[in-house]
């Protein structure tokens, strides 16, 4: 090789050089300027202030006060928002991805006077037109008052707008497994939400919770009006009988649907539509929304609505169903168990 050559190689090779390390410090600034700090959000309650944290793994904690901070979200990729009402409840709304449907966005809620040693946000449920139990599940943004402090409701994708449930409704829906008590949610155009003296309210920037007015009693005059007896209305009961081979889902003497499982094949019919699957190991009904749950030899558990709509509900090591009282309200996966009560 000549020295005019050598001279052509040194000079391509500090080209190549350079264009590296020119890329390289490129990708380096994107990387380093690419990265988010979310600022906390907090608020007051009862003179307490409660605050909410993002820390660089994605992880969400939780402080009250001059208490330790809980780790309250492992993984926040999952919540599409989250924020304070005036109670110091937390709302979010979530895209469950263990479901089989990517297009259903979950409303849900945790609070810390009402769930101190539990970290699980719960759903929001409601009654169907056909009088069957699901979760809200079609949040499409949550909605803040004027001042863009706290959550007031939400939007669905049908455009309408509701109002968030308060503590008591809250307290009802923890207090009981009968679905058909639960609260349903209301239009947020018909809910004017104000705290009660006996519920904690939370403020931005006070520190000092407020007093309640007190309106004078006025004693009403009396009168001969004759006592009206209010009329009661009672819950169509929920059980499940066998009839001609098949388990039957009873709403009241209604039967909304049914099925029955022989050498792992297993046999639905709802009021429409009807389904069958093989492989299957056991199937039992949930009282609250009335679906199938079913596992099947391969160790997936499936709940199968009164519409005949399946999801996934675990992907492996399903085992064993606990029943109570003919209800399924368990499934058993490895060495833990998972509440079906919100399946």
């Amino acid at each position: 090789m000549n020295k005019k050559t050598r001279k052509k190689y040194v000079a391509l090779l500090t080209m190549l050089a350079m264009v590296i390390c020119t890329m390289f410090c490129t990708n380096t600034a994107k990387a380093e300027t690419s990265t988010e700090t979310k600022e906390p959000i907090s608020c007051t309650v009862n003179g307490v202030k409660r605050t909410l944290t993002w820390s660089n793994d994605g992880s969400i904690y939780f402080k009250n006060g001059d208490s330790e901070s809980i780790r309250l979200i492992p993984d926040s990729s999952l919540f599409l928002s989250i924020k304070f009402d005036t109670y110091g409840t937390c709302w979010t709304y979530t895209n469950d991805h263990f479901y089989e449907n990517k297009n259903e966005y979950f409303l849900r809620w945790w609070n810390y006077d009402l769930l101190p040693n539990s970290y699980a946000f719960n759903p929001i449920p409601r009654l169907t037109s056909e009088g069957y139990y699901e979760s809200v599940n079609d949040v499409e943004s949550l909605i803040l008052d004027s001042d863009n402090n706290f959550i007031i409701g939400y939007k669905t994708f049908s455009g309408k707008e509701y109002a968030i449930p308060t503590p008591e409704d809250m307290k009802k829906i923890l207090s009981t497994d009968d679905y058909l008590e639960y609260p349903q949610p209301r239009p947020l155009k018909d809910s004017t939400p104000t705290p009660s003296p006996t519920t904690p309210a939370a403020t931005p920037n006070n520190s000092t919770p407020s007093v309640p007015t007190v309106s004078p009693v006025v004693t009403p005059p009396t009168t001969n009006t004759p006592a009206v007896t209010p009329k009661t209305t009672v819950a169509p009961k929920v059980s499940v009988k066998k009839k001609a081979g098949y388990n039957c889902l009873s709403l009241g003497s209604k039967i909304t649907s049914k099925y029955k499982l022989t050498k792992g094949k297993l046999t639905w019919k709802g009021s429409s539509k009807s389904k069958k699957y093989s492989g299957i190991k056991s199937a039992a009904f949930i009282k609250k929304s009335g679906n199938l749950v079913f596992l099947t030899k391969k160790g997936k558990a499936y709940t199968l609505s009164p519409k005949g709509k399946k999801k996934c509900i675990v992907k492996k090591k399903a085992k064993k169903l606990i029943l109570k009282n003919k209800f399924a309200v368990k499934v058993q996966v490895g060495k833990k168990f998972i509440n079906l009560a919100n399946k």
